[in-house]
């Protein structure tokens, strides 16, 4: 299983969130082995949201927690980030691409990868309608949905063509401009990965003809099971060859919803606070454990869907490690890994746990 890669989500938004934690986390990760460290990307966060999502990483109740919804802007983390460590890679999962100006992030990319020796993965999408309110508060149209894959099919071609030539120039619906001298270059290729629910159904779906067209990996999952992923990726594949492009390299990276435990008692400690913080998300959480013949959620409900039982989990390093073996075996060669954590000691705890337990089986 050798290439296998694995990153954790730091706490750079969200309850647990602060300056001092997201470097030590990041320190943490370096030093315990992780291949790179994740963040999500908003530009406006509402309180509501800080509270909410994402499913299982902070419980805004606790006293050393924090009620104001940070949100660390990526490029500035990033950047920061990578000055403060030596080879970890950087990657945000994922960047609402249509709030941005792709000529001002391009040259704004090119600088942090050049600096940090060629470490970033670009995570993007296109958004939900429930991130409509985000687009309203910006002053950016929320456009339909296959619109809005155009405009950042336009956003990375427009890009690519300043990360690799002496002058871009590009003229597109969304996207104009001539004889940009923009530098430095990145350090290497920076890779796309597309953030979307799946790579199934064929090339006129909006997010397949971008991923054929601009992306070098996939970056979702939560309550996908190993099942889903395998018949995606075998599509996903068909689909390639038939259009003519090669995907020998293209990374499949599954965001594994998880809470890693010395034992089955303290994995469940750190998800039992779900249920009374974020009682209208918990179903999204997608762990289950089985009592009594019956799967039920930390309350006991027995509400959330059937397919949660098969995605995140909540176990010991060997029900971790068996997980991980499935999902490489469905095709997934890249792990971003959300810990769930009442507090920010206990997402430490798991991260060192994970490392020491779990990493080691797949290196």
């Amino acid at each position: 299983m050798a290439g296998i890669r694995f990153g954790a989500r730091i706490p750079a938004s969200g309850p647990v969130c602060s300056s001092d934690r997201v470097i030590e986390s990041t320190r943490e990760a370096e030093s315990l082995g992780y291949d790179s460290v994740w963040i999500m990307d908003h530009i406006h966060n509402s309180f509501d949201r800080h509270k909410q999502y994402p499913v299982g990483m902070g419980s805004y109740r606790h006293a050393d927690n924090t009620l104001d919804p940070h949100q660390f802007e990526t490029v500035a983390v990033c950047s920061f980030l990578a000055g403060v460590s030596k080879k970890i890679e950087f990657g945000v999962g994922v960047m609402p691409l249509p709030l941005r100006d792709p000529v001002i992030l391009g040259k704004e990319l090119a600088t942090m990868d050049a600096l940090s020796g060629g470490r970033f993965i670009f995570g993007v999408g296109v958004s939900n309608v429930s991130d409509k309110g985000e687009y309203k508060a910006v002053g950016v149209p929320f456009l339909p949905y296959a619109d809005r894959y155009a405009m950042i099919g336009e956003y990375i071609a427009a890009m690519r063509e300043i990360w690799e030539k002496p002058s871009a120039s590009f003229h597109g619906k969304y996207v104009n401009f001539d004889d940009l001298v923009i530098y430095p270059k990145p350090a290497r290729r920076i890779p796309v990965w597309v953030g979307c629910y799946t790579l199934a159904g064929g090339k006129e779906r909006p997010a397949v003809k971008f991923a054929l067209d601009h992306a070098d990996g996939w970056i979702y999952g939560f309550l996908m099971t190993p099942q889903i992923i395998k018949s995606m990726i075998r599509d996903f594949t068909d689909t390639a060859r038939e259009a003519g492009r090669d995907i020998a390299n293209f990374d499949w990276c599954f965001q594994l919803r998880l809470s890693i435990g010395e034992t089955m008692e303290e994995a469940r400690k750190n998800v039992a606070w779900i249920a009374q913080d974020q009682p209208h998300m918990a179903r999204y959480a997608g762990y289950m454990w089985k009592h009594e013949d019956t799967w039920r959620d930390a309350k006991g409900a027995e509400e959330a869907p059937a397919s949660s039982v098969e995605t995140a989990v909540v176990g010991t390093p060997a029900q971790i490690r068996d997980k991980v073996k499935e999902f490489i075996n469905a095709g997934a060669n890249y792990f971003d890994l959300w810990f769930m954590y009442p507090t920010y000691e206990s997402l430490m705890r798991q991260m060192r746990l994970f490392a020491k337990e779990v990493l080691p089986a797949f290196r």
